[in-house]
């Protein structure tokens, strides 16, 4: 009975994490002339808060330059222009989230590096990803328009073409 019991729980246990995952989706607004990042009204799913953000270039977009302190293999191989990364348990950063402000909370323990903010460039699409508390995540795309304007985006308006095996075509 004991092995039994113990196959049903190991095909049980995945199920049962994944049931505790949520994602949102998140949408890029300015704010008194900032650019901001709120929960899409049209999510599924919402969230109050924030412990991690990235933000990054989208596959073909100019990569940023690292600065003293920036983990360069994120800024120069990842494409990223901010990351912020709190303690797994922490999530005291309400939405909106601005652009840039640091994250409130102990920074996370496990080596993760960090990357100060970047200045966007015009016309370039990039992604932010947060998460949140529990296991939830939230994605979307922006773009900030050659006028000014902040176009938002659930999901890629570029998405890469992919070869029969997933790998992005050259």
């Amino acid at each position: 009975m004991p092995a039994f019991a113990s196959r049903i729980l190991a095909c049980l246990f995945p199920l049962l994490l994944g049931s505790c995952s949520y994602s949102y989706s998140l949408k890029a607004v300015a704010i008194e002339g900032r650019l901001a990042f709120v929960v899409d009204s049209t999510s599924s799913r919402g969230a109050s808060c924030i412990r991690s953000i990235e933000v990054s270039v989208d596959d073909d977009g100019p990569k940023a330059q690292p600065e003293p302190g920036d983990d360069v293999a994120l800024v120069t191989r990842g494409g990223v222009y901010w990351w912020d990364f709190r303690a797994v348990g922490t999530c005291e950063n309400d939405f909106p989230v601005y652009y840039g402000a640091p994250l409130k909370g102990p920074p996370a323990r496990e080596s993760i590096g960090q990357v100060k903010p970047k200045p966007l460039k015009r016309g370039v699409l990039y992604q932010v990803t947060t998460t949140g508390s529990g296991s939830g995540s939230g994605s979307g795309w922006f773009r900030i328009s050659p006028d000014g304007r902040i176009e938002s985006y659930v999901d890629d308006p570029t998405p890469p073409i992919r070869d029969d095996n997933g790998y992005v075509s050259a």
